[in-house]
């Protein structure tokens, strides 16, 4: 049976642990594609150790040892520039990107916790008070203790009603009270996502990514993956689900979104992934069948 390209991807995506194959090994033949040939072996050691530093928390070494690995790699690359193997590459954007979420992740823990202070009215003719944007929000200073569980109910009201952004002062209180509240940060990240703010979603998901990060927590961050523009870090995010829950429905209509994102004139793959979604027991979807073409 012939391998969607789709599914091939996800292919190379499984594969980026594994060791050099036999068939890479016939692409090295001169001395100098020897020394290439180390350089990837060596570089994929030291990326099958970097993920396991980060999986363990350990993200301060596990950046060093990313960055080595790419190192490696375009070593490798330069060495011998026609090597013609695309997992290479691949590999190599893999451990740059990498590098640059924890660093971006380190900057966003490093920066001081904004002072939160209430706007005074104005002094304005009219006596109107000027208009305080969402994010202008603060929670008054208080020692009372806040009920949580309270907050979080708030909150899944507000985002299943007409104004999921009112729900923002109820996840702050909790999140002061609570940082590592996996409700509370899903929830601001599910926000943040339906606001358009990706990336700040992509932070948010920081705190719940690792070892430990379930099938909800991937789909959530792929889908702020996809909005962002990074479709290589959606598409990992999506492989991981889907090696977690081979035949999880939501997991296969969100690839459908996302080939369609990266090849929007390549339906095919997109429209397996749809149709496997509906098998499963997803809701049929107008506008995805819209842009495939379909009539169901």
């Amino acid at each position: 049976m012939k391998i969607p390209t789709g599914a091939r991807r996800l292919l190379v995506v499984a594969s980026i642990l594994g060791a050099v194959t036999a068939a890479h090994a016939g692409l090295f033949t001169s001395s100098d594609d020897e020394k290439a040939q180390k350089l990837v072996s060596d570089a994929n050691a030291q990326l099958q150790s970097a993920d396991e530093l980060w999986r363990a928390g350990n993200v301060t070494k596990a950046s060093e040892t990313y960055q080595a690995a790419a190192d490696s790699y375009r070593q490798a690359e330069q060495i011998t520039p026609n090597m013609g193997n695309g997992l290479i590459r691949f590999r190599l954007s893999y451990c740059l990107n990498q590098v640059d979420q924890i660093q971006n992740a380190a900057k966003e823990k490093a920066k001081p916790e904004p002072v939160l202070v209430r706007h005074p009215p104005s002094l304005n003719r009219g006596g109107e008070h000027p208009s305080v944007q969402q994010d202008d929000w603060v929670a008054p200073q208080t020692t009372e203790p806040v009920d949580v569980r309270r907050e979080l109910a708030l909150a899944q009201r507000y985002i299943t009603g007409e104004h999921p952004e009112d729900a923002v002062p109820c996840l702050v209180k909790v999140l002061r009270t609570e940082p590592a509240n996996r409700k509370a940060l899903m929830l601001m990240a599910t926000i943040r996502v339906q606001q358009g703010r990706y990336d700040d979603a992509i932070v948010t998901l920081e705190g719940l990514r690792g070892a430990n990060e379930d099938e909800a927590v991937l789909l959530l961050a792929a889908g702020a993956y996809c909005g962002a523009g990074r479709y290589f870090d959606a598409l990992l995010a999506l492989d991981q689900v889907m090696k977690k829950n081979p035949d999880m429905p939501q997991a296969h209509m969100n690839m459908a979104y996302l080939l369609l994102e990266m090849s929007p004139d390549k339906h095919s793959e997109a429209e397996t992934y749809y149709k496997f979604a509906l098998k499963g027991g997803m809701s049929r979807d107008a506008l995805l069948e819209k842009r495939l073409g379909l009539k169901l």
